[in-house]
């Protein structure tokens, strides 16, 4: 049975347009999420960055635990690295970020890099919030799919110049 589509998601436009219209309504979120970090980081210092890092951890462990359940996985199915690419591309997919394969995916480690990002602009204004949340985001994610995964975060950065977005999980280093 189809979900009934609520009048408020009738546009009157077609889908193309709509997506135009997405594309700015997400580049204005991003810039105004910048304007917040900086007030944050400015006003707040590090127990601010504590916290987001935080908030941002929690999320990777949550969207983790989503995905397990959308996908009928377990921790069980994640004593090595060779099922990362389910968790990953499923949440790199959900925000428009695209690659071409992977560096590494194998047991003992998976690594990628994403060679797209609609956010890149404006998260430009502060490189170093990538690192602070995504960074935190990640190893959330890899924490709860296996407490032995290990992450140092992104080792390249689209929004710091990089040719694209890099990170690695490790089984136990």
């Amino acid at each position: 049975m189809k979900k009934e589509v609520p009048a408020y998601e009738k546009y009157p436009v077609s889908e193309e347009e709509m997506g135009k219209r997405y594309k700015n309504w997400t580049e204005g979120l991003a810039y105004q999420m910048m304007i917040l970090y900086r007030v944050g980081k400015e006003t707040g210092g590090e127990k601010f960055m504590e916290r987001l890092k935080e908030e941002y951890y929690r999320m990777g462990k949550n969207n983790a635990r989503l995905i397990m359940k959308r996908t009928a996985t377990t921790k069980e199915d994640y004593k090595d690295c060779t099922r990362l690419p389910g968790i990953c591309d499923t949440i790199d997919d959900s925000v428009a970020n695209f690659w071409n394969g992977y560096i590494e995916n194998s047991p003992q480690a998976f690594e990628k890099e994403i060679i797209t990002c609609p956010v890149v602009k404006s998260y430009s204004m502060e490189p170093d919030f990538c690192d602070v949340i995504l960074g935190e985001f990640v190893r959330g994610v890899a924490g709860e799919a296996n407490p032995q995964f290990t992450t140092d975060g992104f080792s390249k950065l689209l929004v710091k110049g990089d040719d694209c977005c890099r990170y690695r999980i490790e089984l136990g280093k």
